[in-house]
This record gives C-alpha cells, structure tokens and sequence, in this order.
C-alpha cells in the first residue's frame, strides 16, 4: 500500500507533534504546519514536510500554502485540524475582539483549511478530515465558556461536513480528548481577559480559572498514547481496523464520563419538561406518538 500522505497544522507541540511523529513511524507522509516554522524543524528532521501557516491568513493565502504542499505529493489522503488556543475569563469580560480572534484561530481558520483542501480531496474521491475539538465543548465551565463554544461550533460544522461529503467518498470525523498532559494550560497557549472585571474576584468563575491553570502538566492523559489510537482510527488500522471512522472521538476515559454525563442530563431534561414544551403544533397535524 502507498504511503497516506498527512496534512496536519497545529504541529508545534501536543497533539499536532505526536500525531506528526506517529505517522512518520508507520511509513506515512506528513505535511506538518505551525504558525512558527521555527518551531518544528525537529520534525522536518524526522522527515516531515514543514510549512509556516498562520490558519487565521486569507483564504488565498491558505489555498496557496496548500497548493504546494499538495504538489509535493501529488495527494492529500488525511486532514488533521489541530490548532487552537485558550481564552479563560467570564463571558462579560472578554471584549469583542478577544472573542472574534479566538473563533478566528479555533473555528473561521479550520473551516478556510477545509476549504482550500476539499477540491483536491473531491478529485481523488477519498479523503479523511479530522478536526480536534475538545471533551470540553460537551461542558459548561465557569471561565471557559467560550473556549467551549469554539469547540462547540467546530463539532457541530464537523457534524455537517461529514453528511455533505460522504457522496464524495470523505470521511469526517470530530476529535473530543479529555484532559492531556500537553501545553494547552501553558503560557503562550491560554490567554487570560485583557480586561479583567474584579467584581468576578472570590467567586466560581476565578476558582475555576485557578484549578484549571493548576493541572498544567498533570493531566492524566497520555499524548503518546492518544495519538496512537487517533492514528489507527483515522487509518482504521490497528485497535480500529475493520471500524467505520465515527462521527465524533471522545479520547480518553474522562471524555467518555463528560459525553456519559451530559447525554444523560439531556436526556432526563426532555423527559421532564416534555409534557409542557412538546404541543405546539397546528390542531391538523397528526400528533408524533
């Protein structure tokens, strides 16, 4: 079999390094990205194609990039969207603009990437699109929301994507991780508000931030040991070799509890609320039974 040929951004650190060093070992190309070029010249050592790209460019620039990066190969078999960074702060606090660039590198920049890759994929008639979301995206922490709603917004864009391509032979699917020792908690990759609001001092919303900041570098998670699982899945190799690429990854056992959790308190919201919320049809429609 020829070797998959990768396109991963995000690749700096986490996730983005791991899966870029496990595709590498198994005989895969990779087109590795960062917005830093600088920062991943050991995986151009490793034998990765390295590539600077800030996904929150222009759409031309980005179908640029790509177009290159495809000519290499003449293929592009795996998308892995993997930047993105953390905002932290109450909802109110963070201004306009803090919000707009955090969807801009967590949801507008990976939809752009998807954009100017798609036509090379459709042309093939194949194709896998990963993109990572978060665990988080099924919570609602104090400080985090809109962290999570970027998250939130990328799954359900996923969700649609993959009914939208599968007539051209494209899997997609959303990666969900629970908490990884990685850099996501580090300086440099979450933000604080700029603006910070101290009437938000001594409550919920500050202890939250503080015991989130307070497991960096202790997450139970193993990126090692994700990423080979994320590999195997999206080559349904391995511990998923004979299993269709699923809508949605939730990666690690605390993933699956926060997925566990919310289903059931959704589901037991509908069973106590559906007596007043459900008749509001027209008087001529056939009730559901």
């Amino acid at each position: 079999m020829a070797p998959r040929v990768w396109f991963i951004t995000g690749c700096s650190s986490g996730f983005g390094w791991e899966m870029t060093l496990e595709a590498l070992r198994r005989g895969d190309k990779v087109i590795a990205t960062a917005r830093k070029l600088e920062r991943i010249g050991k995986l151009k050592d490793a034998g990765a194609d390295v590539f600077g790209l800030d996904v929150t460019s222009s759409l031309d620039d980005i179908r640029r990039l790509v177009w290159e990066a495809y000519n290499i190969y003449g293929r592009i078999d795996i998308l892995v969207n993997n930047a993105g960074y953390i905002q932290q702060g109450a909802l109110e606090e963070v201004s306009p603009e803090e919000t707009y660039a955090l969807f801009n590198t967590n949801v507008f920049g990976p939809l752009n990437v998807i954009r100017a890759i798609l036509p090379y994929m459709r042309s093939q008639h194949s194709g896998v699109i990963a993109n990572t979301s978060s665990a988080g995206s099924w919570t609602n922490t104090a400080g985090g929301g809109l962290y999570s709603a970027t998250k939130k917004a990328l799954s359900g864009a996923t969700e649609t994507l993959r009914v939208e391509l599968e007539p051209f032979g494209i899997s997609v699917t959303s990666l969900e991780p629970g908490d990884f020792r990685s850099n996501l908690l580090a300086a440099g990759h979450r933000f604080a508000a700029i603006h910070p609001i101290p009437d938000y001092d001594n409550t919920p919303t500050r202890a939250a931030i503080e015991e989130s900041n307070s497991q960096d570098h202790k997450q139970p998670g193993d990126l090692v040991k994700g990423s080979k699982i994320i590999v195997d899945i999206l080559t349904q190799t391995g511990c998923a070799a004979g299993r269709k690429i699923p809508v949605r990854v939730a990666l690690g056992a605390e993933a699956c509890e926060l997925m566990r959790d919310k289903c059931k308190d959704t589901l037991a919201l509908l069973e106590e609320w559906k007596d007043v919320v459900s008749d509001t049809n027209h008087d001529d429609v056939t009730p559901l039974p």
